[in-house]
Order: structure tokens, then C-alpha cells, then sequence
């Protein structure tokens, strides 16, 4: 069984208990373990695991899909509140992120440094190309990028030794999970692409891959471009996809509508998805 509960994502589900926020955090069940995926920016993501009935305190892992502060920047607050996890990223997970916005640049980054790792004694292992965690579950990062009208914005920069460059992610990472029909990803934001993102996958694991869940990043793809992902995720064979948070209202918009064998869905805070 495989447990995905949306702890936080832009929009809220039918609980208005619960809180919103530009952000995700996802708790994942699989194989007896617990691993936490993103954080979102601040406090909200636990503040709902605790409205969800879920404790945070005995997750197994935590795995950052980048240093984005909606996904990254509440952290530390899960760390300050008791999650001792090892950490996993994806490499140069600390070079400081921006957006160039005309002549000025607007600080994207997650928030801390390794100094918060050090001091509470958290393991931190770096995904280069894949990581197994426990049998069946894994961490793959370092994918290639075949879709090449799958670009991240210009806008996106990162800060080096040496100045300000353009950023190609590279420490953005994703979650395998192996199941009886097939591989099930989960992303973040899926900068790299989300095609480039689930054949790299398929490829290195050298099974198809069944079910997305997460950011696809399509919130600025223009029509042309999200007719063409639709159509690959299907001639890729992907049975689910519950995108959500960057994936952009007039994408999951139409995905709702979509009625070519792929089941879509809107992933809400509090939205949960059981997989035997």
C-alpha cells in the first residue's frame, strides 16, 4: 500500500480546517515507512499533519525537492518541532536562489544553511543520480533533458562563487516508489520537465512508470506545449497523475476535462491518494 497525503498545496480541499498557501508538502506511506517530501514555506504543512491526524515526529526521511522557499523554507520549522530525519537532497542545494525581475533580483531561497543541519545532528545525503532508501523506495535526481521545449524560465537564477547564473536545477530530486502496476513519481515543480523528468526515471529503473503526483510546472506553458505534455504522458503510458501547485489553473483545468485514459486530479491540501 502506498499512502500520499497533501499535508499543504495551494488551494484547500472540502476540510476549511485545514491551510493553504503558495507551497507543497507531501507525507508518503509505503513499505512501513514514513517519508516527508517538501515542506512548503513555513509553519501550515505541519499545522495541517496534526489537523490530518498524522504525526510528523517518526517520519523516516525527508526529501527536499529543491531549495525553492515554497518548498523548502518550512524546514527548519519541522526541525525546531521535533523531525530529526535524515535529509536528502538534490547537489548545490545551497547556492541561493532569485528571479531576475527587470533590474532587481527577488531572494527565492529556502532560508537556512548547513548550519541547521550541524546543529541538531541531521544526516544529509546528496542525490547525484539515485539514492535507494529502503527496498522499493528511492530518491532520483540528475535527469536528462531529451523534451527540449521543456525549459525553466529565464527569470530563475542562482547564486555561485563566481556571480549569477542561469539555473538548470540541478539539485532538483523526485521520489520513486516501485508498485505491482508500475513505478509511481512524485515531484516537486518539475523544472527540468516533467516528460524529461518521468523518461529518465522510466528509463533508469527500466520499468514504466505508472502514476505522477506533484508540481509539473506547466502554470506558463502555452497551449501548444501543454497539448504536446498531455499527449506524451499518455503515449508514455501514465495510468494517474494528480498535479497540483505550479501546475497552473488552465492546465488542471483541462486535465479535468481530459478523457483520453489518463485519470487526472487537482491535489488539494488534505487530499489523500491510496494505492494497493
Amino acid at each position: 500500500m502506498i499512502i500520499l497525503r497533501t499535508l499543504l498545496e495551494n488551494q484547500l480541499s472540502q476540510n476549511r480546517a485545514l491551510t493553504a498557501e503558495h507551497g507543497l508538502s507531501f507525507l508518503v506511506e509505503t513499505g512501513g515507512k514514513k517519508i516527508l517530501f517538501d515542506c512548503s514555506a513555513g509553519k501550515a504543512a505541519r499545522q495541517n499533519a496534526k489537523k490530518m491526524n498524522v504525526s510528523l515526529k517518526d517520519v523516516d526521511y525527508v526529501v527536499l525537492s529543491h531549495s525553492h522557499y515554497d518548498h523548502a523554507g518550512g524546514y527548519p520549522d519541522m526541525v525546531e518541532h521535533g523531525v530529526r530525519a535524515p535529509l536528502i537532497t538534490g547537489p548545490r542545494f545551497f547556492e541561493e536562489k532569485y528571479a531576475r525581475d527587470g533590474g532587481k533580483y527577488v531572494y527565492l531561497g529556502c532560508g537556512f544553511g548547513e548550519d541547521l543541519l550541524k546543529k541538531y545532528k541531521i544526516e544529509h545525503q546528496v542525490c547525484e543520480k539515485s539514492i535507494t532508501l529502503f527496498e522499493g523506495c528511492h530518491v532520483a535526481g540528475g535527469f536528462e533533458r531529451k523534451y527540449d521545449f521543456e525549459k525553466a524560465p529565464a527569470r530563475f537564477v542562482r547564486q555561485t562563487s563566481t556571480g549569477m547564473e542561469a539555473d538548470d536545477f540541478p539539485d532538483e530530486v523526485c521520489l520513486v516508489i516501485e508498485s505491482p502496476k508500475g513505478l509511481v513519481v512524485i515531484v516537486g515543480c518539475s523544472h527540468p520537465g516533467i516528460l524529461n523528468m518521468v523518461e529518465t526515471v522510466k528509463n533508469r529503473f527500466h520499468s514504466p512508470v505508472y502514476a505522477v503526483f506533484g508540481g509539473s510546472h506547466l502554470v506558463e506553458a502555452d497551449t501548444e506545449r501543454l497539448s504536446r505534455t498531455m499527449d506524451m504522458l499518455r503515449e508514455m503510458g501514465i495510468g494517474m497523475a494528480g498535479f497540483n501547485h505550479c501546475t497552473g489553473d488552465a492546465a488542471l483545468k483541462r486535465m479535468g476535462e481530459c478523457e483520453d485514459g489518463t485519470v487526472y486530479s487537482h491535489l488539494k491540501a488534505g487530499d489523500c491518494i491510496f494505492l494497493s
